[in-house]
C-alpha cells in the first residue's frame, strides 16, 4: 500500500495543485467585492488585497528552511486546513477584520501548498520526470486559474457574495483529503544556518535565475493590471476584452503539457531564452495593435511563449539549487516573484499616467526580452574552474 502511495505521489500533487488553484481563484477575485459590500473604502480594500501577497513574502523563506529540515508533510496539510478556514471565514465574515484575517490565511495557505508541492516535484530526477511534472503543475495551475473564476462567479450569482465562497470551501475540502493521503517528502534533517541562506543569494547562478523569474512576473503583471484599461481606451467592448484575455490563459494552458518534449528539442537554456525573447516581443505588440484580431493573435502568441517562461524558471531554479537547500531557493524565488508582482503596478501606473498605456506594454516587453541576457549560460573562467 505504501509503495502504491509513493508511486502515485507526483500524480497526487498534480491533482492537489489543480484543486487548490481552482479553489483559490474561485475565492480570491471576489474578496474585494465582499469587502465593498461590508462598506470598506477603496484604501481598506487595497490593504486587504495586499495582505494576501505580503503574508506569502514574509513566510516564504522561513517556511522553505523548515521544509528543508523537517519535510513537506506538515506544511502541506496545514496549508490545506488554513485554506478551508479562510473560505469558511469569508462565507460567514460579518466584519472587515475577519475578511482581512481570511485574506492572510489564504496567502499563508497558498505559499505552504505551493512550496511543499514545488519542493517535492523539483526534487525528482532529471531526464523526463522533473520536466513532465513541473509542466503538469504549471498546466493544472493555469487550468485552475481558468476554471476557478467561472465557478466562483456562478456561485456568487446563484447564492450571493458570502455563500458563494462555499464553492471554494468544497474544493478546499477535497484538497485537504488529498493532502492527508499524499506521501511526505523525506527531510534532510539538517538545520540550515542563516548565513547559509545569505550564501544562496550570493551564488550568481541562483541569483540570476531568481531575477529572471521576478522579471517574468514583473512584466506580465501589466496584462492583469493595464490590458483591460488599454482595450477600453481603444474602444473594445467588455465581453471582447474578456475573450482576448481568455485566449492568453488558454494558450498558456495548452503549451505547458508539451514542456518535456520542447526541452528535448531545443535544450533547457535555449528554450528559456527563446520564450523570454518572443514573450517580450508579443507583450510589447499589445501596445502597438489596435485591431481586435491582432490583439487575439498577440495574446495567443504571448500565452504560448510566456506559458513556458514560468515553468522554465522553476526548472532553472531547481537545477542550480543545492539538494539540501532546495526549499529555501524556491522560497527566494517566491519572494522575488511577489516583489516583482507588487511593484509592477506602481511603476507602470506612473508610466501610464505620464506617457499613456501603450508605452506600458512596450517597456514591459523590453524588460522581459532583456532578461533573456541573464539566461545565457555563463562561461567558467580558469579561476572559477580551479575554485579560487
Amino acid at each position: 500500500m505504501q509503495t502504491i502511495r509513493q508511486k502515485a505521489g507526483p500524480f497526487l500533487y498534480v491533482a492537489l495543485n489543480f484543486m487548490h488553484y481552482s479553489a483559490l481563484f474561485s475565492a480570491r477575485p471576489y474578496v474585494s467585492l465582499l469587502a465593498s459590500e461590508r462598506q470598506a473604502s477603496m484604501l481598506v480594500i487595497g490593504v486587504i488585497t495586499s495582505l494576501y501577497s505580503v503574508s506569502q513574502s514574509v513566510l516564504a523563506l522561513p517556511l522553505g528552511r523548515y521544509i528543508d529540515r523537517k519535510g513537506s508533510g506538515l506544511p502541506l496539510r496545514l496549508g490545506a486546513v488554513l485554506f478551508l478556514f479562510s473560505a469558511l471565514g469569508l462565507a460567514y465574515a460579518p466584519t472587515i477584520e475577519l475578511i482581512a484575517l481570511s485574506a492572510i490565511f489564504m496567502g499563508i495557505s497558498h505559499v505552504m501548498i505551493l512550496l511543499s508541492s514545488q519542493t517535492v516535484l523539483a526534487g525528482l530526477e532529471l531526464g523526463g520526470k522533473r520536466e513532465f511534472y513541473i509542466g503538469m503543475i504549471s498546466f493544472t495551475g493555469s487550468a485552475g486559474h481558468f476554471v476557478g473564476p467561472v465557478l466562483g462567479g456562478y456561485m456568487n450569482s446563484r447564492f450571493g457574495t458570502s455563500l458563494g465562497f462555499w464553492g471554494a470551501a468544497i474544493l478546499g475540502t477535497l484538497c485537504l483529503m488529498i493532502a492527508l493521503v499524499i506521501p511526505q517528502q523525506r527531510a534532510s534533517g539538517t538545520r540550515p544556518a542563516p548565513l547559509q541562506t545569505l550564501g544562496l543569494i550570493a551564488d550568481r547562478n541562483i541569483l540570476r535565475t531568481i531575477l529572471i523569474s521576478a522579471a517574468v512576473l514583473f512584466s506580465t503583471e501589466v496584462l492583469v493590471s493595464y490590458f483591460p484599461l488599454y482595450c477600453d481606451e481603444i474602444g473594445l467592448p467588455t465581453l471582447l476584452i474578456g475573450t482576448i484575455m481568455s485566449t492568453y490563459g488558454i494558450a498558456q494552458m495548452m503549451i505547458r503539457p508539451f514542456l518535456r518534449y520542447l526541452i528535448k528539442w531545443f535544450r533547457r537554456d535555449r528554450l528559456l531564452i527563446l520564450s523570454l525573447l518572443l514573450g517580450g516581443l508579443f507583450l510589447a505588440a499589445h501596445g502597438v495593435f489596435r485591431e481586435s484580431w491582432l490583439l487575439f493573435l498577440s495574446a495567443g502568441m504571448a500565452g504560448l511563449t510566456l506559458g513556458l517562461a514560468t515553468p522554465m524558471t522553476l526548472l532553472a531554479v531547481s537545477e542550480v539549487a543545492p539538494p539540501e537547500q532546495r526549499s529555501q531557493v524556491l522560497a527566494l524565488r517566491v519572494m522575488g516573484n511577489y516583489l516583482g508582482q507588487s511593484i509592477s503596478p506602481l511603476i507602470f501606473g506612473v508610466i501610464g499616467s505620464l506617457a499613456g498605456l501603450a508605452p506600458v506594454f512596450w517597456i514591459s516587453g523590453t524588460v522581459l526580452a532583456f532578461s533573456a541576457k541573464l539566461a545565457i549560460p555563463r562561461r567558467k573562467t580558469g579561476r572559477e574552474k580551479r575554485g579560487d
